[in-house]
């Protein structure tokens, strides 16, 4: 029989539950603590899953310490990420979080560096990529019919009011909605992005106090252009969650 896993789960706001509905789905796996800077928060989550076993505390190191877990699940705000998933790694847990990786590309090296020293993963959900029309259109693209790709566009425009530290993060669409549409730019085409022009601004009469508009061009790594409009705070004519695509290729386009 397969030893079970042990799991700690850092962070318990809104998306938390999500991830607690999922790992209580998976045989095998066992949520053993529960993390937030709120002890209270942890405490909620806790008897709101049934988890009255489960240690619940605000110290991350103590934690770990005495849950001793295989693996973190780090469903905190952008900017505590590194320092979540590096005290993990350095426990020997792997580590699956929430996206971005990190706030910072600096941020993101001391990560994977301290994934690398310890040798355990270190990952990242991108829910998005599963879409069933992104995997429609990932299909049509690997079938050859458009031929090669030459530009891929993306618009994605919605009036959204996140609660929460989101009305205040820095590089708001960016961080917490363009890195879905970046990924799924990735998933459809097998490209990487190889360099980029961003311009964020924040418009008047926005909701939130820094970038919730983009406009980004990236080239990729097989010389396709991929472009980018985004914004979360356009009122009117809403495109959907994944935004409206355009695949170009040398043979046809798909929108």
């Amino acid at each position: 029989m397969e030893r079970e896993l042990r799991a700690v789960l850092v962070g318990c706001g809104r998306i938390s539950a999500a991830w607690l509905r999922s790992a209580q789905a998976i045989d095998g796996l066992r949520v053993v603590g529960l993390v937030d800077l709120r002890e209270g928060a942890a405490r909620e989550r806790a008897d709101e899953y049934g988890l009255g076993d489960a240690l619940v505390g605000a110290d991350l190191e103590a934690a770990l310490a005495r849950a001793e877990p295989d693996l973190v699940f780090n469903c905190t705000v952008p900017a505590a990420h590194a320092e979540v998933a590096v005290a993990a790694l350095r426990r020997g847990c792997h580590v699956l979080g929430e996206k971005p990786l990190a706030d910072s590309l600096d941020a993101a090296r001391r990560m994977i560096a301290a994934a690398e020293d310890a040798g355990r993963l270190l990952a990242v959900t991108q829910n998005r990529r599963y879409n069933r029309y992104v995997r429609r259109l990932q299909r049509l693209v690997r079938s050859g019919e458009l031929g090669p790709l030459t530009t891929v566009d993306n618009d994605y425009a919605m009036a959204i009011r996140f609660p929460g530290f989101r009305i205040h993060l820095r590089h708001m669409e960016l961080l917490e909605l363009a890195i879905h549409h970046f990924d799924i730019a990735r998933c459809i085409t097998g490209a990487d992005p190889v360099e980029v022009y961003c311009k964020e601004w924040n418009p008047a009469g926005s909701y939130y106090d820094h970038g919730a508009a983009v406009r980004a061009i990236f080239g990729m790594s097989d010389g396709l252009v991929f472009s980018y409009r985004g914004s979360v705070v356009a009122e009117g004519l809403d495109t959907d969650n994944e935004g409206a695509w355009r695949v170009t290729g040398q043979r046809g386009t798909a929108a």
